[in-house]
């Protein structure tokens, strides 16, 4: 029988153990779902996560690299100090340090002359001012005796002759008001430092322009939207001015619709009523994905042509302000929210298909989520409905059938956050603006920050993509307008490029 002393030494044997498995499953959390730079790769069975029982046998992993090889024992390496090296794509100019005066190169020992060793080099950035100058085109008018119509050639594309600006004016003010969030005042004024007068109201005139040049382009990138059949919805207030009241401004919406991984699109209108987006999507057959406003859950609903979904990442938020103002009973929903977004991150770390990630879904993901509505049910009628508790219960079963439905349906995704992340730079903008100056600039806002927003979506200058774009689309056909769109042309542009590239680095 084993005495008090051996029964102690277990017990103690097995909380080290504990503490080391959790260390352990901490250390893998980080692994799979932390930041990058806090992984690391070790010996194979450190990164051998045993998840063929939530996957199936049957799911074709990623080829697994093998165990890497050892190090040698020793100090760890450190990172290299000081600044990063400059980008190499980055143009060069070579300048040459003039060499000292003759007389300080006496070497003060030998009273020999010194011989040059070797060059340093030094590399810093640096930046030209902007340089703005007048373009002075000339065409011959040729005319007739007879008096018929003059015959000239027509002034180049990139050219807005009724304004006398070029391309390159047209979209630096486009990109510094709807990318950067410069106001036409402020813009006013940096461009008279520079000795160039451009009034806002003619950044105004060059804005209404480059709205009907661009058109066709917006209206290319809506049918966009609505093909991909999964729309993530989300509207956004917005001051502009009234004309019946002057000086007193009214709310009015910019809706954003986004494709799940592809373009967005905003359109303006004067109130948040449902009934917008539900003449929007008359047409619309798939997936709509929104938050909890009322209304929007209706969308598509009398003919079953829409699938709406729910956002958990909303319902999160309630819970964690719950937590945030000391309701401690919030924590367990908290958790729970976050095993299903855990689940998520797992099913995208191994790329699952939509088949694979159902079934993973359905064995780890609805049970919990049944089990949450099924004690969010029992607990409301005992928590006040004004504490944050109670407002996160409510949001939670309220929006139960659109919550649920994210994890029955294999396409569908947990939030509505893709459309949220293409909002927020015109929220920061709007901090700026403060208002529309009048109902019929809402249009144009939203058919200029649709172009911008998807150039920022791939990673575009949307300066030089405006530039290249307003010399080309008066001749453009209509029927290859999607050849014009940002993802596009920045594909085109980089395949244009490839061959040309250098193969060896200009100095």
């Amino acid at each position: 029988m084993p005495t008090a002393e051996n029964l102690l030494a277990q017990v103690a044997d097995l909380r080290t153990q504990n503490h080391w498995l959790e260390l352990r499953v901490k250390d893998l959390e980080t692994q799979l779902f932390g930041r990058k730079s806090e992984r690391r790769r070790g010996p194979a069975e450190d990164n051998n996560l045993e998840w063929k029982e939530l996957l199936g046998a049957a799911t074709p992993l990623a080829a697994d690299p093998g165990p890497a090889p050892a190090k040698p024992p020793g100090r760890r390496r450190s990172l290299p100090m000081g600044p990063k090296p400059l980008d190499p794509a980055l143009p060069r100019e070579v300048i040459a340090v003039p060499n000292p005066e003759l007389k300080a190169l006496i070497c003060p020992v030998t009273q020999r002359p010194m011989q040059p060793a070797f060059v340093e080099t030094l590399e810093v950035l640096a930046r030209r001012p902007a340089v703005y100058f007048v373009k002075r085109y000339e065409r011959t008018v040729f005319t007739s005796p007879a008096k018929t119509a003059p015959v000239y050639a027509e002034w180049p594309a990139d050219v807005l002759p009724r304004a006398r600006v070029h391309a390159s004016i047209v979209a630096h003010v486009a990109a510094q008001h709807f990318c950067e969030h410069q106001p036409f005042y402020r813009l006013e004024k940096q461009l008279a430092r520079v000795g160039v007068d451009l009034p806002r109201v003619c950044q105004v005139s060059l804005m209404a322009q480059l709205d009907e040049r661009i058109r066709p382009l917006t209206a290319a990138i809506k049918a966009q939207v609505w093909q991909r059949g999964y729309i993530h919805l989300d509207a956004t207030p917005i001051d502009v001015c009234d004309p019946g009241r002057p000086g007193a401004v009214r709310e009015a919406t910019l809706w954003a619709y986004r494709a799940t991984a592809g373009p967005v699109w905003f359109d303006f209108q004067g109130s948040k009523s449902p009934q917008h987006p539900t003449g929007r999507l008359a047409g619309f057959r798939g997936h709509l994905q929104t938050d909890g406003a009322s209304g929007l859950d209706r969308i598509g609903q009398d003919d079953g042509r829409i699938v709406h979904l729910g956002c958990w990442s909303h319902a999160r938020r309630y819970f964690v302000k719950a937590v945030d103002a000391g309701e401690t009973a919030a924590a367990a929903y908290l958790r729970s929210i976050d095993g299903l977004f855990r689940v998520e991150r797992l099913a995208r770390h191994f790329q699952l298909p939509p088949p694979r990630r159902a079934v993973l879904r359905q064995k780890h993901s609805l049970p919990p989520a049944d089990a949450l509505f099924a004690s969010a049910a029992a607990e409301l009628a005992t928590v006040p409905p004004k504490t944050r508790l109670g407002q996160a219960l409510g949001y939670l079963l309220g929006q139960k059938a659109s919550l649920r439905r994210c994890l029955t349906e294999s396409a569908a995704v947990l939030d509505n956050n893709a459309v949220e992340r293409a909002i927020r730079p015109l929220k920061l903008g709007a901090k700026n603006w403060l208002f529309i100056g009048h109902p019929n600039a809402g249009p144009r806002l939203a058919h200029l920050f649709t172009l911008v927003e998807n150039c920022r979506l791939v990673g575009l200058d949307p300066e030089a993509y405006l530039i290249d774009i307003i010399a080309r689309l008066p001749d453009h056909p209509m029927k290859r307008i999607d050849e014009l769109l940002p993802a596009a042309w920045l594909k085109a542009r980089g395949q244009a490029a490839a061959p040309a590239a250098p193969s060896s680095v200009i100095e």
